[in-house]
């Protein structure tokens, strides 16, 4: 499992990647997971930090990326020459090779031996989201035809040629389908949370006043801003935000905002926190928000961690009405979904949560009990079967 991300990396892709390797391993798999150097801790610490123990079918490779014989190279062409590396030795011996770095997948598809095995997987459509990554990041951000059409055509390559995709929504499957055709060996396999083994529904958190919960980064897509207009017409809750780094530009705008909107008394912003840290906060939390803007990525093609982790954590959820969040959420059934960028929409879900119990806590259960579906061992187990297919 060849992943270009430093280690600890406590974002949602570092998170979904050690996750993933983690769970295949305790399915049996033989995972060897390899990724930079970028921390002097022990592995079996860093792993920790994830929420994950060592386990003997786990092995983690970190290979140093960044000067050699006195000379500074690119961090990101050194990692993927090595990983190149790596991934064919790895075909001559019957390995499978499993990634998600588009790159990558594409120089393998050029270059393994016949019986190599390739497995891609897909988090969005990258030649669609670089055309429109200025609006979601929110920064001028020219597109160069060029790259769009590198990329395009790096995806085709992968779809066509890979022995098995994955995708983490039916919307990416379906765009590929669209573009590139139809092919074999497919599985939608949407991103996991933990969920125990031994399971009792929490019920309602006690604190006071109840707490909104975000957790997350705090691009523009992601729809924090609106979160925050829609906390002013919510003047019971307490906001508490999980994410971006202190000094950030998205870390100001975000402050700037809750500061401008009178909001600072009742909102906690503490920026990227440890796992362990999320995890508290969700049992503490009444409501967890996931309010995404609507985009062509964000419409289908999103698959949110901090979702699946509030459905296990057994906490009531409002989200953006899109098609990526109808693959796992109803409306009134196990969330309260809302237009997207509707502030007064939003502001209203989150009161009725956080006034009406009863309903907060029918929510939250009926996420609760559908949590084990959304497994990162669930998500181990799909990609099993489909790695039985090719052989």
């Amino acid at each position: 499992m060849p992943a270009d991300i430093r280690f600890p990396l406590e974002r949602a892709n570092g998170v979904q990647i050690v996750k993933t390797a983690a769970a295949l391993a305790r399915a049996g798999a033989a995972v060897t997971l390899f990724v930079r150097r970028s921390d002097p801790r022990a592995t079996d610490e860093i792993l920790a930090l994830f929420g994950v123990a060592p386990h003997p079918c786990l092995q983690v490779r970190r290979v140093a990326v960044g000067h050699r014989r006195g000379r500074t190279l690119v961090p990101r062409a050194l990692f993927l020459a090595r990983a190149l590396v790596a991934s064919l030795a790895a075909f001559r011996r019957g390995a499978v090779v499993f990634t998600r770095d588009l790159q990558l997948a594409d120089a393998l598809v050029r270059l393994r031996p016949r019986g190599g095995r390739l497995v891609y997987e897909a988090h969005a459509v990258e030649a669609l989201m670089y055309r429109e990554r200025g609006p979601l990041y929110g920064r001028p951000a020219g597109v160069s035809e060029a790259k769009a059409q590198r990329l395009a055509g790096r995806e085709r390559r992968v779809w066509t040629k890979a022995s098995a995709f994955v995708t983490t929504t039916r919307g990416i499957r379906e765009t590929f389908e669209q573009m590139h055709g139809p092919r074999s060996h497919t599985r939608v396999v949407p991103n996991g949370c933990d969920v125990p083994v031994e399971r009792t529904f929490p019920g309602l958190p006690s604190d006071t006043p109840p707490r909104v919960l975000y957790a997350g980064q705090l691009y523009p897509w992601k729809g924090v801003d609106v979160l925050v207009e829609a906390m002013t017409r919510v003047p019971e809750g307490r906001l508490v935000i999980l994410g971006g780094l202190e000094g950030e530009a998205d870390w100001t705008r975000i402050q700037a905002l809750v500061d401008a909107r009178g909001l600072r008394d009742r909102t906690e912003m503490p920026g990227t926190v440890p796992q362990v840290r999320v995890a508290d906060e969700l049992r503490r939390a009444t409501v967890v928000a996931v309010p995404f803007l609507q985009s062509t990525m964000t419409e289908r093609h999103t698959s949110p961690i901090k979702a699946f982790e509030a459905m296990a954590a057994g906490r009531a959820i409002v989200a953006t009405d899109l098609p990526s969040t109808r693959e796992f959420l109803r409306h009134e059934e196990n969330a309260l979904l809302v237009p997207p960028g509707d502030a007064d929409a939003l502001a209203a879900a989150l009161r009725r949560l956080l006034v009406d119990a009863a309903l907060a806590a029918r929510l939250a259960g009926a996420a609760y009990s559908e949590a084990p579906r959304y497994s990162w061992d669930a998500r181990a187990q799909s990609i099993r079967e489909l790695l039985a297919e090719v052989a």
